[in-house]
C-alpha cells in the first residue's frame, strides 16, 4: 500500500500543473487504494472552461503527466484507468494507482524530463536554439500526440499572423473577454487567493494594467471594438509569436483522447525545455477558437474568420485532416531569468483523503 506521504509527494506535483488561466481546475481524491482526478465543481463551474472543454482536458492530461513523473522518481510504477466512468461522467478523468516499480527504465524519464515548469511571458533573447534540442523535441509524443518544433523565421511570422487572427476573434467575443477579466489579479489581497493570474506574471507594458481595467466591462469594450480596438489589442498580443526565436506546436487527434494526450506531451516538453534552460509561453488563443468552432460557440458574425483561420493553420502547419492544433509555445532563452510565477492553491483546496473514513 502506498502510504499518504508518498500519496502528498505526488498530488503536489499533479498541483504543479500548467492550467488556463491558472484556474487549478482539478480535484485529487485518495481512497487508499487509488487516486482519483476530477473537475472541482464546486469551486471552479462557471468561473472557467468546463469540465470536457478542451483547454481543462490539457490541463488534466498535464496533471497526470507530473504525477507520473514525480511516481518514477520515487520507483513507482503508475497504473492509469481513464474514464472510470465513461460518457457518463466526463469529469471523472481518470483513476491512478501506484507500484513497487521491479526494473528501473532504460532510459529514466526524471533526468530527462524534471517536473519542474515554469510560465515566462517576458522577452526572450534572439539566439538560435540548439539543433539537438529542436531534434530532441521532435522525437517526443504520447499517443496521438506529437511536437511540431518551428525556427524558420517565414514560417514563425506566418504562425504570427494566425495568432493575431485568433486575437481579433477572442477580442470581440464576449464570454472569452469577460472569463479572461475574471481570471486577473489586480490587487495584492487579489493575487493571494492564489489562483488566476497575477498582473506581474503578465510583461504588460506601462499602463498595461490600466488598460484591461478599463476594457474589463464588456458594455465599453464592445463599443472601443466599434473604433477597432480590437485589432490593436491583437497586434500587440500577437508580436511576440512574430519575433520569436521558435515556437513548439502540440498537434494531436481532435477529441477528449487527443486533448489528454497532448496535455501530458505538452507538460513533457515543456519541463524538457526548462530544463535546458529554454523559456516557454503558452498561447491558446488559436486553439480555443478552433475548438470553439468545432462546438459551435463561436459568435454568428465571427464564424467566417474562425473557419479561415482553421484553413489557414492547417496549411501553414501542414496538418492533415485527423490532427489539430492543441498549444502554441513561444520559446527561446529569456532575459528576464526569474520572472515571477502565479501561487498554487494550498494542496487542502484540491486533496480530499478518504482512506481513513
Amino acid at each position: 500500500m502506498t502510504d499518504i506521504n508518498t500519496i502528498l509527494q505526488l498530488v503536489h506535483a499533479g498541483h504543479r500543473a500548467p492550467s488556463a488561466d491558472n484556474s487549478q481546475p482539478w480535484h485529487f481524491l485518495w481512497n487508499g487504494k487509488q487516486l482519483s482526478l476530477r473537475y472541482d465543481h464546486a469551486r471552479v463551474a462557471g468561473r472557467t472552461f468546463p469540465p470536457d472543454n478542451q483547454a481543462t482536458l490539457l490541463s488534466m492530461g498535464a496533471a497526470v503527466e507530473n504525477i507520473v513523473n514525480a511516481a518514477q522518481q520515487l520507483d513507482l510504477k503508475t497504473e492509469i484507468h481513464w474514464w472510470p466512468e465513461g460518457e457518463t461522467n466526463r469529469a471523472y478523468y481518470a483513476d491512478l494507482g501506484f507500484e513497487p516499480s521491479p526494473v528501473k527504465p532504460l532510459l529514466e524519464r526524471t533526468k530527462q524530463y524534471p517536473s519542474i515548469r515554469h510560465t515566462n511571458r517576458f522577452p526572450y533573447k534572439n539566439t538560435p536554439l540548439p539543433r539537438d534540442v529542436l531534434d530532441r523535441l521532435g522525437e517526443l509524443s504520447e499517443g496521438g500526440a506529437k511536437l511540431i518544433a518551428i525556427n524558420e523565421p517565414r514560417l514563425i511570422r506566418q504562425v504570427g499572423k494566425l495568432v493575431k487572427s485568433a486575437s481579433e476573434i477572442r477580442f470581440q467575443t464576449r464570454e472569452v473577454h469577460e472569463w479572461l477579466i475574471a481570471s486577473l489579479r489586480f490587487s495584492e489581497d487579489s493575487v493571494k487567493e492564489a489562483d488566476g493570474l497575477d498582473l506581474k506574471t503578465l510583461a504588460l507594458p506601462p499602463g498595461g494594467s490600466y488598460l484591461l481595467k478599463f476594457i474589463g466591462d464588456w458594455n465599453r469594450m464592445k463599443m472601443l471594438n466599434r473604433l477597432g480596438i480590437y485589432k490593436l489589442l491583437a497586434t500587440v498580443d500577437s508580436a511576440p509569436v512574430s519575433g520569436a526565436p521558435a515556437l513548439l506546436a502540440v498537434i494531436a487527434p481532435p477529441g477528449a483522447t487527443g486533448a489528454i494526450d497532448a496535455g501530458m506531451l505538452l507538460n513533457r516538453s515543456w519541463s524538457y525545455l526548462n530544463g535546458q534552460h529554454i523559456a516557454a509561453h503558452p498561447y491558446y488563443v488559436i486553439s480555443d477558437q478552433l475548438a470553439r468552432l468545432s462546438t459551435g460557440t463561436v459568435p454568428s458574425d465571427l464564424v467566417g474568420a474562425a473557419t479561415t483561420l482553421a484553413s489557414s493553420c492547417k496549411n501553414t502547419l501542414g496538418l492533415s485532416g485527423e490532427e489539430s492544433l492543441h498549444m502554441l509555445l513561444r520559446i527561446g532563452y529569456p532575459k528576464k531569468q526569474a520572472p515571477p510565477a502565479s501561487l498554487r492553491l494550498p494542496i487542502e483546496k484540491v486533496f480530499t483523503d478518504t482512506s481513513t473514513r
